[in-house]
């Protein structure tokens, strides 16, 4: 089965609230990879979560 016929609509009709605009594009796209990244590094299942965690907390009292 296609996406298309799933959804009951072709993808050009989709409305995804994605930005349009160049600017907004990339400040979009870097925001979700942000998110995805701390996903990834502070997930439970990372095994070296506590080295990240300790490394960045290390980080941050360097910059202060």
């Amino acid at each position: 089965m296609e996406w298309e016929s799933w959804f009951g609509v072709t993808a050009v009709k989709w409305d995804s609230d994605f930005p349009l605009g160049h600017v907004a594009k990339k400040a979009c796209l870097t925001r979700l990879r942000k998110k995805c990244a701390i996903k990834l590094v502070t997930s439970k299942v990372n095994k070296h979560r506590n080295r990240v965690l300790a490394e960045a907390t290390e980080h941050d009292q360097a910059m202060v």
